[in-house]
């Protein structure tokens, strides 16, 4: 595709990587060299365009990939495994910091020489050398504006709003704030009513979300804060609300995609997930192999990598859903 071959390039150009036929060549050799990406909960199909990201890159530039997690949501598994998998000496770690103790990982590993790229969810205030995704304050006040537009689009100038979350991930702490300053500042008759806590588990979406219309039925939207819409499509379905009340929804893959055309969500979040994973390696590549040392005051603690690189966002409605849907709906 096109825009595949854009992103080649750019491995290419970065890299050094020279192309014959439009199949990469390896200007230099490091297949001795491991790139480890952890994340807390690796059997969730949300990781699989982040993992192909990776994984391409690393084809490309000629090293090895290894992806591992806990099978089940656990920050503190996720620590652990890194903690271990550092007593190997991997040439860096790819991670996401969804939990305020991640910082101290990362600047143990980073101590040991082991450079650290964070995707989709940051750590900021870490030795981290670089963060692929999105700015989560944004995603959030998107939502706020998003699930108002829903539900205003029926002549409402008021509404009530839930909110499916963890509560306990640093990133979807970051988009609540942002979709509750949005309301503030510009829909002021929209309140949130409720925050039920889904754990990252679309079962327990859909339990908490029938708990949650069942204590406030005058529920006009429901926002759900990471990749769990298919649970609230399925509640929503089981009440027979779909359609009733609107959902806005995160993240790409089949069930959700099919939520959209079947009519239970109304509109769901695309973030480039597959380039978190593609340029999070790549960058991890470039600064264990000095591509970028000789940014002007990287002795006196420039960056040498871009601190921050967002992939964007898309927000995949009814009319475009069939452009995102890989298999068919059941």
């Amino acid at each position: 595709m096109k825009s595949s071959f854009k992103v080649a390039a750019l491995a290419a150009a970065l890299a050094g990587i020279a192309f014959a036929s439009g199949a990469p060549v390896m200007a230099e050799g490091h297949s001795d060299q491991r790139y480890v990406m952890v994340v807390p909960i690796s059997a969730h199909p949300f990781w699989t365009p982040i993992r192909q990201g990776a994984q391409d890159a690393a084809d490309q530039l000629g090293v090895q990939f290894e992806f591992t997690g806990p099978v089940e949501f656990d920050n503190i598994a996720q620590q652990t495994q890194i903690e271990q998998i550092a007593l190997t000496m991997p040439a860096a770690f790819l991670t996401g910091a969804f939990d305020p103790s991640m910082t101290e990982t990362i600047n143990r590993v980073s101590e040991m020489g082991i450079p650290v790229a964070t995707f989709d969810s940051d750590a900021p205030d870490s030795a981290r050398i670089t963060f692929v995704g999105p700015d989560h304050y944004n995603v959030g006040y998107q939502y706020g504006k998003k699930i108002v537009e829903l539900i205003t689009a029926s002549g409402a100038d008021e509404g009530q709003i839930g909110l499916l979350t963890a509560v306990n991930q640093t990133n979807l702490q970051v988009r609540v704030q942002g979709l509750q300053d949005y309301l503030a500042a510009n829909a002021p008759g929209f309140e949130v009513v409720a925050i039920e806590d889904n754990q990252g588990d679309d079962q327990i979406t859909a339990e908490r979300t029938k708990t949650m219309l069942l204590g406030n039925p005058d529920i006009d939207g429901i926002v759900v804060m990471n990749a769990t819409g298919t649970g609230v499509a399925t509640a929503l379905t089981e009440l027979d609300r779909k359609g009733e009340v609107m959902v806005v929804a995160s993240d790409v893959f089949d069930p959700i995609v099919c939520g959209i055309i079947d009519g239970a969500i109304q509109t769901t979040s695309a973030v480039n997930t597959y380039l978190e994973g593609y340029l999070s390696l790549l960058m991890a590549y470039q600064y264990v192999n000095g591509h970028m040392d000789n940014v002007p005051g990287a002795s006196v603690g420039v960056s040498k990598l871009p601190p921050v690189i967002d992939p964007g966002i898309f927000f995949i409605t009814q009319e475009n859903a069939q452009s995102f849907l890989i298999g068919t709906c059941s």
